[in-house]
Parts: structure tokens; C-alpha cells; sequence
């Protein structure tokens, strides 16, 4: 199965996450850590989503029989 619930809800609560300490650390006056965790934020979606674009783009090869 591609995905998941399981993906879904990791990058829904990371992005919580994220957009909360953002909030604080941009309200304390702490712009470039704000920004770095937006940075790391979006390092640590792409981790956890590459491998299932990986996974689907295998599948259509298999399905459509390329290579």
C-alpha cells in the first residue's frame, strides 16, 4: 500500500509541531531559529515522504511494464 495513515498523521502532527515553536520562537524575538525550524521541519517531511514517492513511482513502473 502506498502511504498511509500512518505517514499522514507523522506529517500532520510534525507540522503542528513546527508551526507552534515557530509561533513561540518568532513571538521571543528569535527569528533565524524560527526560520531554522521551519528549515528543519520541511528536511524531516521530505525524509519520511521520499520513500513513498519512491515506492509509487516503482509500482507504476511494474504496472506499466517500463524498463
Amino acid at each position: 500500500m502506498i502511504g498511509g495513515t500512518g505517514e499522514i498523521l507523522f506529517l500532520t502532527c510534525l507540522a503542528i509541531v513546527v508551526t507552534i515553536i515557530h509561533t513561540f520562537l518568532k513571538q521571543a524575538g528569535r527569528d533565524e531559529f524560527a526560520y531554522l525550524t521551519l528549515v528543519l521541519g520541511l528536511a524531516v517531511g521530505l525524509i519520511e515522504v521520499i520513500p513513498v514517492i519512491l515506492d509509487l513511482f516503482h509500482q507504476v513502473k511494474t504496472v506499466f511494464n517500463l524498463y
